[in-house]
């Protein structure tokens, strides 16, 4: 793994448990034992480094999307993929929330880059989630939106409550919904 490579790692482990802002350039150093002057000459500053690393989070996540649709063949059970995630990471304690959420929270000027990169990232979900209802058979757009409302709620209630029920009440909601 490059310096490169690690330093945005290191950001993102600590940006999702801490949040964007309050991730400093001295703790991803400390963090990932790399100096301030690499993350500087790499990045060019700290949202620089924010920047490349959500913009790569992003999209591996769409990659992952994209390896699904080969690898998981039930159509509903496609649908509801990214709840499943949500439900192993949160039984592996590895769930903090949304960075993409947080991102829009801690840069909330809808013109600043991350905003609106986090924005971007909410829009390819959702276009995701309609793709994944018209290979099951239902092109209503108004259910995506609220597969949508339900995934993002989800993700709220388990930043307060870790708990594994929440998620498969959810999922049954979902099928119920793709009658």
């Amino acid at each position: 793994m490059t310096k490169r490579q690690k330093l945005i790692t290191g950001f993102l482990e600590l940006a999702q448990k801490e949040g964007i802002t309050l991730t400093g350039v001295d703790t991803i150093a400390e963090h990932t034992k790399i100096s301030k002057k690499t993350i500087y000459n790499n990045f060019g500053s700290k949202e620089g480094l924010v920047i490349e690393a959500l913009t790569l989070f992003s999209n591996n996540i769409q990659q992952t999307w994209a390896e699904e649709w080969d690898t998981i063949e039930d159509k509903r059970e496609l649908v509801l993929a990214r709840f499943s995630e949500l439900e192993m990471l949160v039984k592996s304690n590895q769930f903090y929330g949304c960075i993409f959420m947080s991102a829009c929270r801690e840069f909330s000027d809808e013109q600043h880059p991350l905003h609106q990169l986090a924005v971007n990232h909410k829009r390819a979900s959702y276009t995701e989630t309609q793709k994944r209802l018209i290979a099951f058979g239902i092109e209503r757009s108004q259910l995506a939106f609220h597969i949508e409302l339900l995934y993002e709620g989800l993700i709220v209630k388990l930043v307060a409550n870790k708990e594994i029920k929440l998620i498969s009440d959810t999922k049954e909601i979902i099928r119920s919904l793709m009658i």
